[in-house]
């Protein structure tokens, strides 16, 4: 009788065992999500989707093993009062459960950014299944037009914008690269935020939703990052360019590689900056501030026309004077759009709020108008660690042949 009960026991247990978790899901039953782009305003939302194709991810062109076929993912998008109900909506039309766990990608169209993004920022803080470190762009129109777009040679387009702002941050650290959580920290602050902006640049942009793209050799045309979208508080309230956003990289410590080119007449230098440290801080003078700004950068030259040879330590000296005036340049550039603005995207509020608290309470209700009065003093210090082999410019080699 004892051993029929252990016998019946190991049974038991063994079929608790072979049944499984009731609720688990399939991974044919999930529709893996890399993108998501939002358009519209409260009580309007439209949210669209970028799938991965599991079936579509091998060798080939546009992701297919017999060429150009098939494309590696399905955009699709949906439509309700709320971005919850968007979600819910997709039920009704996509035959999988959507999966936010690799969505590494947020496009938010402009219009919608320019009404404002709180109720973005709301789902995304309150929802276990949204990821803060999700990376954010700002379209150029709207964002399920830019969704629906290839971008060769990736196969996930959402992957590709994900690579390129990594490369232009490795690169040319033009424009910054950020998160969810990085966002909502920094418009929660005394300061902006800066998102960086895509945009379609070509005269064909419809044919990039087509995997016909892979064919060619050069595509008509292209998505592209063009500029920086300022946020104060949860509303778009402006743009900086390539040059302007560049001066702001400087400001704000984010550059990690970049090339500085010096044009004077005749003479043209190039410089690989490798390494820069920047501190940024305001001191105060009487009842008013200035901000001081000491460069450290460290590079290579690339290239030189100047006939000036360089094997002793003045023409050396030189040349890191050009490249140190440029630094200063690019940087009074990114500092004068700022300030024609009245937006704070470098944090010196959060930094006279940490240095002089007692005096940010007088100045804060007041400080876009402080801020656009501010005087800047920039000091740069560069060092050319590689003036490379020759001693002198290769034009001037030919001159002496």
């Amino acid at each position: 009788m004892v051993r029929q009960l252990r016998v019946s026991y190991v049974l038991f247990i063994a079929g608790l065992l072979l049944t499984g978790c009731v609720d688990r899901t399939e991974l044919n039953e999930l529709a893996i999500t890399t993108a998501t782009g939002i358009d519209g305003h409260k009580g309007d939302w439209i949210n669209t989707y970028q799938i991965i194709i599991p079936s579509a991810m091998t060798t080939g062109s546009g992701g297919s093993s017999t060429g150009a076929s098939q494309s590696a993912v399905h955009t699709f998008s949906t439509h309700g009062k709320t971005l919850r109900e968007t979600v819910m909506k997709s039920s009704l039309e996509y035959p999988r459960k959507l999966y936010f766990a690799q969505n590494n990608i947020l496009v938010i169209g402009k219009k919608a950014a320019e009404q404002g993004i709180e109720e973005i920022i709301d789902i995304y803080l309150r929802n276990l299944d949204s990821r803060e470190t999700v990376k954010v762009f700002i379209a150029n129109g709207e964002a399920r037009d830019f969704l629906r777009n290839l971008v060769p040679p990736e196969k996930i387009p959402g992957q590709a914008l994900e690579k390129i702002i990594e490369r232009d941050s490795k690169l040319g650290s033009i424009y910054p690269t950020i998160s969810m959580y990085e966002f909502i920290s920094k418009i929660s602050s005394d300061s902006a935020a800066g998102v960086p902006e895509i945009s379609l640049v070509g005269s064909e942009p419809e044919k990039l939703d087509s995997v016909d793209v892979f064919k060619e050799t050069s595509a008509k045309n292209k998505l592209k990052l063009s500029g920086l979208s300022i946020f104060q508080k949860d509303k778009r309230v402006g743009f900086l360019n390539e040059k302007e956003s560049m001066g702001v990289s400087w400001l704000n410590n984010q550059i990690k590689n970049t090339t500085v080119n010096y044009v004077d007449g005749n003479v043209m230098s190039a410089f690989l900056i490798r390494k820069a440290k920047v501190k940024v801080t305001p001191i105060k003078n009487l009842n008013h501030y200035y901000l001081n700004v000491d460069v450290k950068a460290t590079g290579d030259l690339l290239s030189a026309s100047s006939q000036r040879e360089m094997k002793d330590m003045q023409s050396i000296h030189q040349l890191q004077m050009q490249a140190a005036e440029i630094i200063k340049l690019q940087i009074q550039e990114g500092w004068k759009a700022l300030q024609q603005k009245n937006i704070d995207l470098i944090g010196v509020g959060n930094k006279i709020h940490h240095k002089y608290p007692k005096d940010w309470k007088k100045i804060k209700e007041t400080w876009p108008e402080e801020f656009a009065n501010m005087d800047i003093k920039i000091g740069v210090k560069m060092k050319l660690a590689r003036p490379g082999l020759f001693e002198k410019s290769f034009n001037e080699l030919l001159k002496n042949e």
